[in-house]
């Protein structure tokens, strides 16, 4: 095959007028838009060119475009590996409605299906491809892709491919695999977080000498980054707070567990806030719809796990909270780079408390099993009679010496997978059976004629797969459901009520995995470098370290994130925490100590008036201020995402008491009594006369003296019913702002 030829085909000068006329047009017919953004123009030049390119593009970037845009005047079709099959559908009914004829293949679809688009887009009915990489494990497919004229082999997510990027993915390493079969067209490999090491691995993986690289830069000028150490119950508060201060914008919180993703989503609701959950144990169609709401803004909030977001094109993100400290920077800056991504001011919050280090900790040893497990998991999976396996995790845990989390035993399946020794497709995993047993004539006479919903669900079930349920067929009964647009629960209450009535056989999905060994050999003779594993154990440690570095560093924080990358053009954010307040604050014992410098002491009177947009700081490490911080301050204009404590400040120093602040607020008076709490610990109050005259505030710091400010019980017991809470609270916090705690 003349793979050269393949590659420069549509090789023209980037200046050639003719040429960039032509995209101009097309980028205003299907996308609107009459300019490239930045990074987008350079990448398309190299691409028709015939340069094989890597695009390093922050989240919002406009990644897709790069390889969407070339395919209308490329020749052939241009293949888009994505991992985000739920989302294929939506990506593809986009570009038709822009007017782009393109289609997708993964395990939602049938065989049938799969031949009938791979022929369409053989004879030039589409011009993009979106392919899940779990189908280039088999060979039947690319021997079909080989008779298919492919000019461009784009690689969305490419970090993916390495593991040393935050998502490695098996399945990536058979891209290279994909590539070659096709002909070698031009690769383009598109990510939003790759450090200067997971570049180079990327272009490894891939197999590819010298591509451009395009890197526009990872920096986010409209967004402000925080942090705030506080202990669980704290955060369930802050994160309130933190929603509050963004009434009219749509926000994500993220947590690690999905049992957290429903406490924090019950408080919420609680507290009036429209927010729904979303997490990898939900059903399809409870995820899409959940996915739904948010996305038109039914929900003002939804809390998640690390599996919501990828391929979530929603522009008007106001904020991205994080409820505990993510396992590396690539996770956090790709999730909290959801903000914003419309370029207007957007915050991004992280809640951290030395604890949080422990849930990663336990991530990464999931993540990292020990070579004997590996080698263990591979003989038990050799006992088996068969090569192709269906077996649970459970069940292989049962199996071993040591007691593991699965995560620990998909890992090592991953590894052994990645080795070459087995390869698990996937595609009966929570898959279901069902064959006809009567004549669809017989069913439907069975289903009587008040069965309307029943029988209307059959019909388009026979439909669309009558050749497929006569011979017996392995579905997926969510994405049955979502191509048949009916309801999961109505589509299996009809298979049940079948099969009980022995008019069809039914077998229920399968909750394990599929495995094909690939190789038997004895376990002395595997080839897997173990060492490499221990050196990924460590550099996930060092990661870790890293994440935990930016919790408590004192400079810029969106600077910090930039120098992690790579970017040789960061600068100060100026709106940070940390930019706010020139330099941070000691936020635990042990962390090391800082003098401020008089120039660098944080003035609230100068901040407030800087504040000349909708947009303010969306955090409160805000210390180091000048003595007039409780002088009278004017009020600018009202600030649509001011932060909640800030505003309670300004009422405090114009003189109102805590009922007249929480009446002017609509707020709870233990609302307000928790915003000068924490003023008074960031030292934005220092005078608490107003709120705990002086002969009071002397007789509880007596008692804390005596007792011990941790004491807060025996404190109250000992001074009786005369002194509430929140006095001593008020005096506690101020003497421990005094000490620096």
């Amino acid at each position: 095959m003349e793979t050269q030829n393949k590659k420069t085909a549509f090789s023209t000068d980037s200046a050639d007028p003719t040429v960039k006329q032509q995209l101009l047009s097309l980028l205003q017919l299907h996308y609107g838009y009459t300019s490239f953004r930045l990074g987008q123009e350079k990448a398309i030049d190299h691409i028709l060119a015939g340069k094989n390119t890597i695009v390093i593009m922050p989240t919002g970037g406009g990644k897709s475009l790069i390889y969407q845009l070339p395919a209308l005047v490329l020749e052939g079709v241009t293949i888009v590996v994505s991992p985000l099959i739920a989302l294929m559908k939506d990506q593809v009914d986009g570009l038709i409605k822009n007017g782009i004829p393109a289609t997708f293949i993964n395990s939602s679809i049938t065989p049938a299906e799969t031949l009938e688009r791979l022929e369409a887009v053989k004879n030039g009915h589409y011009k993009i491809l979106y392919v899940a990489p779990e189908r280039f494990y088999s060979q039947e497919f690319l021997n079909a892709m080989q008779n298919i004229k492919v000019s461009l082999f784009a690689i969305d997510e490419a970090h993916c491919i390495s593991q040393w990027g935050h998502d490695f993915r098996p399945s990536y390493l058979k891209i290279k695999q994909a590539v070659t079969a096709v002909g070698n067209p031009i690769v383009v490999a598109l990510t939003a977080t790759a450090t200067p090491e997971v570049r180079e691995d990327i272009i490894k993986q891939l197999g590819i000498e010298n591509p451009e690289q395009v890197v526009t830069g990872f920096s986010r000028p409209n967004l402000q980054f925080g942090v705030i150490q506080a202990s669980d119950s704290e955060k369930f508060r802050l994160i309130v707070d933190a929603v509050n201060s963004a009434p009219d914008g749509t926000g994500i919180v993220y947590t690690g567990t999905r049992n957290k993703a429903e406490q924090i989503a019950q408080v919420l609701l609680d507290q009036g806030v429209d927010a729904v959950v979303y997490h990898a144990g939900m059903s399809g169609e409870d995820r899409h719809w959940v996915q739904e709401n948010f996305m038109n803004n039914k929900a003002k909030v939804i809390v998640a796990t690390n599996a919501f977001g990828l391929g979530i094109d929603k522009r008007d993100i106001r904020f991205v909270v994080h409820f505990e400290m993510p396992g590396t920077i690539e996770a956090y800056y790709q999730e909290a780079g959801r903000a914003g991504r419309d370029g207007k001011p957007s915050f991004c919050l992280l809640f951290y408390h030395p604890r949080d280090r422990y849930l990663q900790e336990f991530f990464i040893k999931g993540d990292n099993p020990p070579p004997n497990i590996v080698l263990e998991i591979y003989e038990l999976l050799l006992n088996y009679g068969t090569d192709n396996i269906l077996i649970t995790y459970s069940e292989l845990a049962e199996g071993l010496s040591d007691k593991l989390p699965e995560m620990a035993i998909g890992t090592s399946l991953k590894i052994l997978e990645r080795e070459g020794y087995l390869s698990r497709p996937n595609e009966k995993v929570g898959s279901a059976y069902l064959e006809l047993i009567a004549r669809p004539e017989a069913i439907l006479e069975s289903l009587g004629t008040r069965s309307k919903s029943s029988i209307e669900i059959f019909k388009k079930l026979i439909s669309r797969y009558h050749d497929e349920i006569t011979n017996g067929w392995r579905f997926n009964p969510d994405e049955t459901a979502e191509i048949l647009n009916i309801k999961k629960d109505s589509l299996m209450r009809l298979v049940r009520k079948l099969a009980d009535a022995q008019l069809v056989k039914y077998e229920p999905p399968f909750r394990g995995t599929e495995i094909n060994i690939l190789k038997r050999v004895d376990s002395s003779e595997i080839n897997i470098d173990f060492s490499a594993m221990k050196a990924k154990q460590k550099n996930a440690y060092a990661k870790l370290d890293q994440m935990e570095e930016y919790i408590y560093h004192f400079d810029c924080r969106q600077k910090y994130i930039l120098d992690y990358f790579g970017d040789l053009n960061a600068k100060p954010c100026g709106k940070c925490d940390n930019c706010l307040t020139g330099g941070g604050y000691q936020r635990k014992n042990q962390a090391p100590k800082r003098e401020i410098k008089a120039k660098e002491k944080f003035d609230y009177q100068k901040y407030n008036k800087k504040k000349n947009s909708s947009f303010s700081s969306p955090f409160s490490n805000l210390e180091n201020e000048k003595e007039n911080t409780e002088s009278e301050i004017k009020k600018t204009s009202l600030l649509s995402t001011k932060l909640t404590q800030l505003e309670t400040l300004d009422l405090f120093v114009k003189g109102s008491n805590i009922d007249e602040i929480a009446t002017a607020r609509e707020l709870a008076t233990s609302t307000i009594a928790g915003h000068l709490l924490f003023l008074i610990e960031k030292k934005l109050i220092k005078n608490i006369d107003k709120l705990v005259p002086l002969k009071r505030q002397d007789k509880i710091l007596k008692a804390i003296k005596e007792l011990g400010p941790d004491k807060l019980t025996p404190i109250k017991e000992s001074l009786g019913e005369e002194f509430d809470w929140d006095e001593i609270k008020f005096v506690i916090a101020l003497e421990r702002s005094k000490a620096g705690k």
